[in-house]
């Protein structure tokens, strides 16, 4: 079924209480509160939906959409930041991003990494640490990880975790886990017992996994004090309406939106739609979404 893009006010999403200027991180004064930051000021595209490009391809269709901010993948299958390269060239690596960036106007909202078994420990925490340096220079906000596979060490994967925690700390970069079908975030509760076990940990939100996987939409309120950053993309109850068009499918983004403002939420709205073989223009989705998020 096609949802409703609900418009409702700012005042709604940002009023008085627990939603009010205080928790979106708005300064407040002695006189007249300023109007509120509009949430499409926060609005981020994930660099996956150019992932088989070049960055600077990538960069100029984000860019050529309106977005302002980007999500940048350093996931080894999608390496618009080269994460070897900055183990053994950390200054001409930063220095080519940072090139890249402003050339197309853009900053980097969010970084994002592969797993933390995707690699020997030793080798991955090396790699992590240089991200975690390249985040800081870039002032993005936050590194998000896939979280690990259903079939890991659990008290392994909770211990790799809370070192990678304190690297990111050092480095003034907020840690999360991606919400995910298959993982071991793929059910609410357990995401929420992650982040109180490892704290500082924080989640990155993707509704459609909740929908798609295990969980098929039941309530997933009890993550939201945990989130730190979002992918958004329309999506189905299975694996294969894992993407589908802007506008399409049960998922009520504006409910979900409404919530996190309520709590406080003070990170980025990425849309996350992939570049595959499924018939969809990631950069057609895209630009939904942003015209989406200037409703509010």
């Amino acid at each position: 079924m096609r949802i409703g893009f609900l418009t409702f006010s700012i005042t709604l999403l940002l009023g008085a209480g627990t939603g009010g200027a205080a928790a979106a991180g708005q300064p407040e004064s002695s006189g007249t509160v300023p109007p509120p930051k509009r949430l499409v000021d926060r609005a981020a595209c994930s660099s996956l939906v150019r992932l088989k490009a070049p960055t600077d391809e990538a960069f100029e269709a984000i860019a050529g959409l309106g977005f302002r901010w980007v999500d940048l993948s350093a996931l080894k299958w999608a390496p618009h930041v080269a994460v070897t390269n900055l183990v053994r060239d950390f200054e001409a690596e930063a220095r080519r991003l940072e090139k890249l960036l402003a050339a197309r106007g853009l900053r980097v909202a969010n970084l994002t990494f592969d797993a933390v078994e995707s690699a020997p420990f030793e080798q991955y925490a090396q790699e992590f640490e240089a991200l975690a340096r390249l985040a800081a220079r870039l002032e993005a906000r936050l590194i998000n990880l896939m979280a690990p596979s259903l079939r890991v060490d659990r008290a392994d994967q909770v211990a790799k975790l809370r070192k990678l925690q304190a690297i990111a700390q050092r480095h003034g970069v907020i840690l999360t886990l991606e919400t995910h079908a298959n993982q071991i975030t793929e059910r609410p509760a357990e995401a929420r017992k992650l982040c109180q076990e490892i704290p500082g940990l924080g989640l990155t939100l993707d509704p459609g996994h909740y929908y798609a996987g295990p969980n098929q939409g039941a309530s997933f309120d009890e993550v939201l004090p945990f989130v730190q950053g979002t992918g958004f993309r329309a999506g189905g109850m299975s694996w294969k309406e894992i993407q589908l068009p802007w506008g399409e499918g049960p998922i009520d983004f504006a409910a979900i939106v409404r919530k996190l403002e309520a709590a406080g939420y003070p990170g980025f709205y990425a849309c996350e739609y992939l570049q595959w073989d499924d018939g969809l223009d990631p950069l057609v989705e895209a630009k939904k979404f942003l015209e989406w998020m200037k409703q509010f």
